[in-house]
C-alpha cells in the first residue's frame, strides 16, 4: 500500500466501520430502552404493518370482551325483573284458583280481585322501570339490539326483549262459534246428526307452520285432539255452553253429550235429578230456574250435545230458545297460544265462524291486564287461569332465551380471551425486543466501537510516517 499524506484510506475505512458500530449501538440502546424491536418503519417495514394490524385486533378483542360482559349484565338485569314478574303471575294464578272455588261469594271474589288489580299494576310498573344504563328493557321499546362481540365489523350477537307489561302478555286466542242445528220440534221422529262447527269438509290447515289434517265430519273435540297431538305450540279445547229448557213429563227423547246418553223419559220432567246425574258424569250442570226446570250445561272435550229420538210430545229444546228451536248444539273450538297464532286453510272460515280467512291470520290477545276474577260465578277465574298460564309461558320462553344468550356471551368471552392471548403473543414476537439477543448485540457493538476508536487513532498517525521521511 502506497504511503500517502493526502488520502488516508485506513482512516476512512476505520471511520466507516466506527460509524456502523455506533449506529448499531444506538439502535440496540433504543430497542432496549423502549422495549420495542420496531420503533420506526425503517426498522422493519413489513413487520410494522403486520404488528399494527395485530394491534388493532388485540385492542378490538379487548373491547369486544367488555361489550360481551355488558351484554351478560344487561341480560341478568332483564331476567331478574322477569323472575319477579313470574312470581307476581304465580300469585295471581293462586288467587284465580281460589276465586274459582264454589265456596266463594261475590264479595269474596271482589276482595280477591282487589289484590289482582294491584298485582296487574305492579307488573306494568316493573316493565316500565326496568332499565340498564338508561335503556328500557321490558316496556316494548328495546326490540332487537346487536352487541359487538368481535374485533371486526358485523361480528355481533342479537338480543331481543319483548314488552312484559300486563297489557302485553297473555294468551292469543281464536274461538270458533258452536252452531245450533235446527229442528221442527222434539216430537219429530228425526235423529239429528250432531253439529260440528259446520266443519264437514276435509282439509289441511297450516297452524303456526305445522300441518293439521281435518277429516270430514270432525267436531270441535276431534279437531282439538288433532291439534294438541302436534307440536304447533297451540293449545286447543272444545268448549260447550248451552241451556236445556222446556223439560217436562212428556219428554221421552234422549239427551246425548260426549259418550253419555240420558233417557229423558226416565226423569219425568225432573231437571234437578237430570242435573245430578250429569254432574256425576263430570259435566258442569246447574239448575238455573227451578220453576221451569231450565239447566245451564257446560262441558269440555265434547263435540256437542243433542236431543234425539222419536217422541209424540214434549217441549224440551237446547240453546235457550223456544221448543223445537234446536235439536243440537256443537262445541266451540278454542285455540290458545302464548305467541301469535298463524292459521290458514280452505275450511278455516267454516270451522272458526269467519274469524279467519283462507290466507290465515292471528288471534286476539287476551291480556293479563284485562283479567277479572270477581263476579257471582267462577267464569272470570277460570278464564284467568289459562291466560296467566300463557303469560307465564311467555315469560319463561323469554327467560330461557336470555339464559341461552348469557351462556353464549360467556363462551364468546372465553374464545375472545383465547384469541387475544395468541394474537398478542404473535405481535410480541414481531415488535417486542428480545432482551437477551439485543443485549448481546449491544455488547458486540460496544466492543466494536471501542476497537474502532482505537484503530482510527492509529490510522490517523499513518501520515506522520510520511512526514518523518522528509526529515
Amino acid at each position: 500500500m502506497a504511503l500517502s499524506v493526502v488520502t488516508n484510506t485506513s482512516s476512512i475505512n476505520a471511520q466507516r466501520n466506527l460509524a456502523k458500530s455506533s449506529e448499531g449501538l444506538a439502535t440496540s440502546m433504543q430497542r432496549l430502552s423502549s422495549g420495542m424491536r420496531i420503533n420506526s418503519a425503517r426498522d422493519d417495514a413489513a413487520g410494522m404493518q403486520i404488528a399494527n394490524r395485530l394491534t388493532s385486533q388485540v385492542n378490538g378483542l379487548g373491547v369486544a370482551q367488555r361489550n360481551a360482559n355488558d351484554g351478560i349484565s344487561m341480560a341478568q338485569t332483564a331476567e331478574g325483573a322477569m323472575q319477579e314478574s313470574a312470581n307476581i303471575l304465580q300469585r295471581m294464578r293462586d288467587l284465580a284458583l281460589q276465586s274459582a272455588n264454589g265456596s266463594n261469594s261475590s264479595e269474596d271474589r271482589d276482595a280477591l280481585q282487589k289484590e289482582v288489580a294491584d298485582l296487574q299494576q305492579e307488573l306494568t310498573r316493573i316493565a316500565e322501570t326496568t332499565k340498564f344504563g338508561g335503556t328500557s328493557l321490558l316496556d316494548g321499546t328495546f326490540g332487537t339490539k346487536q352487541f359487538q362481540v368481535g374485533a371486526n365489523a358485523n361480528e355481533t350477537i342479537n338480543v331481543t326483549l319483548k314488552d312484559m307489561a300486563a297489557d302485553s302478555i297473555g294468551a292469543y286466542e281464536v274461538t270458533g262459534p258452536g252452531t245450533a242445528a235446527a229442528a221442527n220440534s222434539l216430537g219429530d221422529a228425526e235423529d239429528v246428526a250432531l253439529a260440528t262447527n259446520t266443519g264437514t269438509t276435509a282439509d289441511t290447515w297450516s297452524l303456526n307452520g305445522t300441518s293439521i289434517t281435518i277429516n270430514a265430519g270432525d267436531g270441535a273435540a276431534d279437531i282439538a285432539s288433532t291439534i294438541n297431538a302436534t307440536s304447533s305450540g297451540v293449545d286447543a279445547e272444545a268448549v260447550l255452553e248451552t241451556t236445556l229448557v222446556g223439560l217436562d213429563a212428556a219428554s221421552d227423547g234422549s239427551l246425548n253429550i260426549g259418550p253419555d246418553s240420558y233417557d229423558l223419559s226416565t226423569y219425568g220432567g225432573d231437571s234437578e235429578r237430570l242435573a245430578e246425574d250429569m254432574v256425576a258424569d263430570g259435566y258442569d250442570v246447574v239448575v238455573t230456574d227451578a220453576a221451569t226446570g231450565a239447566l245451564s250445561i257446560k262441558a269440555t272435550g265434547v263435540n256437542g250435545i243433542e236431543i234425539a229420538g222419536g217422541v209424540s210430545a214434549g217441549t224440551a229444546s237446547l240453546g235457550g230458545g223456544t221448543a223445537g228451536a234446536a235439536h243440537s248444539v256443537s262445541s266451540e273450538l278454542h285455540l290458545s297460544s302464548p305467541e301469535k297464532i298463524g292459521i290458514s286453510g280452505t275450511t278455516v272460515d267454516e270451522i272458526l265462524g269467519g274469524t279467519m280467512g283462507a290466507t290465515g291470520g292471528t288471534g286476539a290477545l287476551t291480556t293479563v291486564e284485562s283479567l277479572d276474577i270477581s263476579g257471582t260465578d267462577a267464569t272470570g277465574a277460570q278464564d284467568a287461569i289459562s291466560v296467566i298460564d300463557a303469560a307465564l309461558a311467555q315469560i319463561d320462553k323469554s327467560r330461557a332465551g336470555l339464559g341461552a344468550v348469557q351462556n353464549r356471551f360467556s363462551h364468546t368471552i372465553s374464545n375472545l380471551s383465547n384469541v387475544q392471548e395468541n394474537v398478542s403473543a404473535s405481535r410480541s414476537r414481531i415488535q417486542d425486543t428480545d432482551f437477551a439477543s439485543e443485549t448481546a448485540q449491544m455488547t458486540k457493538n460496544q466492543i466494536l466501537q471501542q476497537a474502532g476508536t482505537s484503530i482510527l487513532s492509529q490510522a490517523n498517525q499513518i501520515p506522520q510516517a510520511a512526514v518523518s521521511l522528509l526529515g
